[in-house]
């Protein structure tokens, strides 16, 4: 899964030391006098991934944590747009929700699957397996209830 930062120019470069910081500091060939060397990268248009796991694990320990982040106001370059198209499937479900609902900053234009969070109607008796579903807790997509206005059916 997508653990790591993306630059500008669409290469991604997966998290291989214990910490983000240190991965940064790599990145940027810096050492210990850069204080914030993840704030540097968001600084210069890098997308940030962060996976909850160990440096040996293959997945997640806590996917409902997983997010991405980017600097405040930063605009996609094309080449990190063709990349999370391209990966989207080496991106987190939780991650891909995290892109689907900005819906103002980064990630306004771009919708990358169909994870997103069902509105809450308040008559939905399957509300907690929904929210279990968005928050990465389930993988299979639970059956619409047909009482909330905003969410139809593909057979409708």
């Amino acid at each position: 899964m997508a653990d790591g930062f993306l630059s500008p120019e669409g290469i991604f470069f997966p998290k291989e030391e214990t910490y983000h910081a240190e991965m940064a500091r790599r990145i940027l060939k810096a050492g210990k006098d850069v204080l914030e060397p993840i704030q540097e990268l968001l600084r210069l248009g890098y997308i940030a991934f962060i996976e909850f796991r160990n440096p040996l694990a293959k997945e997640s320990l806590q996917p409902d944590l997983d997010y991405v982040l980017c600097s405040h106001g930063h605009t996609l370059t094309q080449e990190q747009e063709r990349w999370l198209r391209e990966h989207k499937s080496e991106i987190s479900r939780r991650q891909q929700y995290y892109i689907n609902k900005d819906d103002s900053y980064a990630f306004r234009d771009l919708e990358l699957s169909d994870v997103t969070m069902y509105e809450r109607c308040g008559q939905c008796r399957e509300q907690a397996e929904r929210l279990k579903w968005c928050n990465a807790e389930r993988r299979d997509l639970p059956e619409l209830c047909e009482k909330c206005p905003y969410i139809t059916s593909p057979n409708s």
